[in-house]
């Protein structure tokens, strides 16, 4: 059974040793200006994307041995709008299982406690090209309709569980590629 932060009850090792055995578990890593503190499975990362939400990497998951993706929110409890934010996206990750539609992984903190609680890191499938770099391709048409019906599909799931996704993303490559 997983030592949980705070765990008192008479089955647990002490606080501190648990503590001691939580923070084992991490590494900390610099990405450009960011600090990453990681668990220690996600290895190799290397920066791919960041926005007005976070930065995120690729990294190896020695565990799963498969490649991931792991955004760290960016000031996720700095205000309400920021916490509502977070809660969004982790909510709408961890209930929306679609193949088009980009899946959870996992979700941790490094913080051993609620009053320091502040880091969030969302370890997602990892993506061959973001929607910028596909606009960016040179595709024919048979390869182009099939990305546009993926989306699609993906967009149509969404809808139909009551999620409406803003498509800024779209007018943002759009617009730097125009």
């Amino acid at each position: 059974m997983p030592v949980q932060p705070g765990d008192t009850s008479p089955n647990s090792p002490e606080p501190s040793l648990a503590m001691s055995k939580l923070s084992a578990l991490f590494y900390t890593v610099e990405v450009g200006d960011t600090k990453f503190t990681i668990l220690k499975r996600y290895q190799n990362l290397k920066p791919i994307g960041s926005g007005a939400q976070g930065i995120v990497c690729a990294a190896y998951d020695t565990v799963t041995r498969q490649n991931v993706a792991i955004k760290k929110l960016s000031r996720p409890f700095q205000n309400v709008t920021h916490a509502k934010r977070a809660y969004r996206e982790f909510k709408l990750m961890k209930l929306v299982n679609h193949k088009n539609i980009i899946g959870l992984l996992n979700a941790f903190t490094p913080q051993k406690t609620l009053e320091d609680f502040q880091d969030v890191y969302l370890v997602m499938e990892l993506m061959d090209a973001n929607l910028c770099q596909v606009i960016q391709m040179d595709l024919d048409h048979e390869r182009m309709s099939y990305l546009l019906y993926q989306m699609l599909c993906g967009i149509k799931h969404l809808h139909s569980a009551g999620i409406i996704h803003r498509v800024t993303c779209l007018y943002k490559c759009y617009s730097i590629f125009s």
